[in-house]
């Protein structure tokens, strides 16, 4: 999958094709806080927010994923970068979260961030932990009962951090 990939800033043009990806993971829970009723028009307002850059990362010209980057804080914390990723439901289990997240990091270091910070990576997202200690990211603390989990109840979020 690696050698096909490609990332690009998204643009406005990019929404259906973005939703395509968001909808199925703020519909199932158990990723990110979203309301599993969140409209495409909040999600797109949110995902393509003036305080990031978001990216699409595709394969032979198909949106298979998208991650976001921005200032963790703003004025005198923003050199610590916070990100949020998803990838497509059909393109799950292929090695791109690690290509993104690896991508992601060296797309902060060169915006001049000199870290990055995940604040609510959900315990239960046993994908997304491994990923990220995978990848030398190192659990800074944990949120007792910090989401409601829709199958599972109150569990803890994780926060995450790496100096790039």
């Amino acid at each position: 999958m690696h050698s096909s990939l490609f990332a690009r800033i998204a643009i406005h043009e990019d929404a259906e094709a973005l939703w395509g990806i968001l909808e199925p993971m703020v519909r199932q829970g158990g990723t990110y806080v979203f309301s599993l009723d969140k409209t495409k028009e909040s999600m797109m307002d949110y995902w393509l927010g003036a305080d990031k850059v978001t990216f699409v990362v595709e394969k032979e010209g198909v949106v298979v994923g998208t991650f976001y980057l921005k200032a963790n804080q703003e004025g005198l914390g923003d050199h610590i970068c916070n990100a949020g990723f998803v990838v497509a439901c059909d393109a799950e289990g292929q090695g791109l979260g690690r290509w993104m997240g690896e991508y992601a990091q060296v797309a902060a270091k060169s915006r001049g961030f000199r870290a990055m910070q995940f604040n609510f990576v959900i315990q239960s997202n046993q994908k997304a932990v491994h990923l990220w200690k995978s990848l030398g990211f190192s659990v800074i603390g944990e949120i007792p009962e910090a989401y409601r989990h829709p199958n599972l109840g109150l569990v803890p979020a994780l926060i995450f951090y790496k100096k790039l």
